[in-house]
């Protein structure tokens, strides 16, 4: 028994397994790790699996766990999959453009707003207002505020959100919260998500909270940001959209803990996706302009992530010259799919076919008559073909492709495939289903490949290797602001810098001048080959499979404010903050000092409610010389960013239950 240890737990949500992770906080030894299938419908019950999965692997005080770190996809898929609260909005000062679409349910745009030196444009009008709120809190979960120019001068957002509390006991969202970035758009789609968020982020941590408490685990739970930091249960609650791309950024943290690198290239592999991100002098590469979501730009500051549709579980397939490709869609692997469907192995025989569908999610959000009817055929019957679909509810409905595929696309429809997971099985490198339906599938593919299923394997094996070589290259070169052109020439010398052998007469080996870290469960087969193909070595640490797991609890609590200075003439420097009016100073130099000591004292303020110690804070001096006419870049400064990064360690004495609740249910907001 470990005694007087302190602990951490470290889980991540995948698309295919929930990870879980104990892990010594002194020394960042991992010291046992678990998985449970990750379960769509209710992510907490993966979470619960995972966590009763490791807890069974050793023995130790309960007690001695005195930080829970949770990396999750919740708050990205949610988004992509429509899911999420009721929003109504109130613009301030602007109307949107035809092409904007905020996906909320009421919108109203008022009278107000200020100019970009935070000058008032425009009173509101206290009338329209109340007449907004009324509108706009009709249905809704939460209510989400954007003025024009807001973050130049804060106060007429502020004063809507008093207003709004006032009248109703929805939480308020306000565009000045997330960023001090210019953009009306992302600001506003900002506020917008993270207000949709908000119940289902609260019920998921929710349900891990009390069932972390139910297994007598009494530290401090605290939620992996995507900009590589942790954030309190209470932060959580409060700005969920800042757990967008979580999972990467765990994935991040969690390879530099483990292979202890400073410098370093990590590549995560999973079942649907391979994420590529750098780490310079221990700090990650971050992505200033701001997380996509989908088809939302947003101004949430998180890690600067390189993502591909590749992983595990990629369709394998045949182009019209029967070359082979990769993906980008994910399906079910064979041998997955005939272990859980033992139906699947005949029914391919049958049919000499790979591909059928099998539910995935089934709490479909308000599903249509038809879709219900889909649903509900496939999941007694599954696994099902298009034809089998059709035949099985031929009186009831008109049943088209394109039903089955929306389904298919919104995550509750899954599709059966040969996949590079199903490779592995065949060459007898991977136990997590039926190889004799891996085996099977090969057979039916080299029927059109005109290959042997021995070296069809290899083939998918080696495609793999050489893909996530060019996607590392490839994130290199845009990192080093090169384009990636569309031409034949760049693809084969793209290969060739991956160890294909395509360019006869041709051997080309890059340096990366960084060790590629390999993290996820097929790494030693799909990352550590490229050791062979590249220069700078490949790294895959003990632990790799859950690397993410890892990351969610080895990282530190931060906090990020920025200030900006803008320079109008000789005699007049204007400084604007978040959450303020604008100053002005006559020199610049008495602008950076006051800037300094703001962001500071307010990053300090913001992290000290996380509970932490052992602060630190860095502070950056950003400056922006906007080009020319010409595109040259002009010789005074338009722009300063004045930057305060605050970090700080978790807090782990015990015991720390019960975690406070969130500001926004201050509001009185029922949960």
């Amino acid at each position: 028994m470990f005694m007087a240890r302190k602990i951490g737990l470290g889980i991540d949500t995948g698309g295919t397994f929930t990870d879980a992770a104990l892990v010594d906080l002194d020394t960042n030894e991992l010291i046992a790790k678990g998985k449970s299938p990750t379960t769509y419908d209710d992510l907490a019950v993966g979470i619960i699996g995972s966590i009763d999965n490791v807890l069974e692997k050793i023995t130790l005080d309960r007690s001695d766990i005195r930080l829970i770190g949770i990396s999750t996809t919740l708050a990205t898929n949610s988004l992509l999959q429509g899911r999420g609260g009721e929003v109504g909005l109130i613009g301030i000062g602007w109307k949107p453009e035809a092409s904007w679409n905020f996906g909320v349910k009421h919108a109203r745009y008022i009278k107000g707003g200020f100019d970009s030196l935070g000058r008032l444009v425009q009173s509101i009008d206290e009338a329209e207002l109340q007449d907004a709120i009324d509108e706009v809190s009709q249905g809704t979960d939460a209510i989400a505020v954007s003025g024009f120019f807001s973050v130049c001068n804060g106060w007429q957002e502020i004063n809507v959100k008093t207003a709004v509390n006032k009248a109703t006991s929805l939480p308020v969202i306000m565009g000045q919260m997330f960023t001090s970035d210019l953009g009306i758009y992302e600001r506003t789609v900002t506020a917008v998500l993270n207000a949709k968020l908000l119940t289902v982020i609260d019920d998921f941590l929710n349900g891990v909270e009390r069932a972390v408490r139910e297994r007598g685990i009494e530290g401090k739970i605290y939620v992996f940001k995507g900009d590589g930091g942790l954030m309190s249960m209470a932060t959580a609650r409060e700005k969920p959209v800042e757990m967008v791309i979580s999972g990467p950024a765990a994935s991040l943290m969690g390879g530099k803990t483990l292979a202890q690198l400073e410098d370093a290239i990590v590549v995560d592999i999973g079942g649907t996706s391979t994420d590529i991100a750098f780490l310079d002098s221990g700090f990650p590469r971050l992505n200033q302009q701001g997380a996509i979501v989908g088809e939302w730009r947003t101004r949430v500051k998180g890690i600067d992530i390189w993502t591909c549709g590749l992983g595990g579980d990629s369709r394998v397939w045949l182009d019209d010259h029967k070359g082979l490709r990769l993906g980008p869609d994910r399906v079910l692997p064979l041998a997955v799919g005939a272990a859980r469907y033992p139906s699947l192995l005949t029914k391919m025989a049958q049919e000499e076919e790979l591909n059928f569908y099998v539910p995935a999610r089934t709490n479909v959000n308000r599903p249509t008559p038809k879709e219900a009817a889909i649903m509900g055929f496939i999941e007694k019957n599954a696994p099902c073909s298009y034809y089998d679909v059709l035949k099985g509810l031929e009186d009831n409905f008109v049943i088209l492709k394109e039903n089955i595929e929306a389904l298919k696309d919104k995550g509750h429809l899954l599709e059966t495939g040969l996949t590079p997971t199903d490779a592995l099985h065949h060459q007898g490198r991977l136990q997590l289903g039926d190889p004799e339906a891996s085996k099977a599938g090969m057979s039916l593919l080299c029927k059109k490949a005109g290959e042997e299923p021995d070296g069809l394997a290899q083939h998918i094996v080696d495609l793999v290797i050489t893909r996530i070589g060019e996607e590392v290259v490839k994130k290199a070169l845009v990192d080093a602001g090169g384009d990636l052109p569309n031409s034949t020439g760049f693809e084969l010398l793209l290969r060739a810098s991956s160890g294909a052998n395509v360019v006869p007469g041709l051997n080309v080996k890059v340096d990366l001048g960084k060790t590629i870290v390999g993290i996820g469960a097929p790494a030693k087969e799909f990352v550590l080959p490229l050791r062979e193909r590249m220069t700078g070595g490949v790294v895959i640490p003990p632990g790799h499979d859950v690397g993410n797991a890892v990351g969610a609890v080895c990282s530190q609590v931060t906090e990020m404010f920025t200030v900006q200075i803008s320079p109008q003439d000789e005699e007049r420097v204007m400084v604007f903050s978040p959450m303020s009016s604008p100053s002005q100073y006559r020199k610049l130099e008495e602008a950076i000092s006051s800037a300094r000591t703001y962001a500071e004292r307010m990053v300090r303020e913001r992290i000290e409610k996380e509970d932490v110690e052992d602060v630190k804070v860095r502070i950056d001096l950003i400056e922006k010389k906007f080009p020319d006419g010409y595109g040259k870049e002009m010789k005074f400064v338009n722009w300063i960013d004045v930057r305060a990064v605050a970090m700080g360690k978790p807090r782990t004495e015990r015991p720390a239950y019960p975690t406070p609740r969130g500001n926004w249910e201050s509001s009185g907001r029922k949960s």
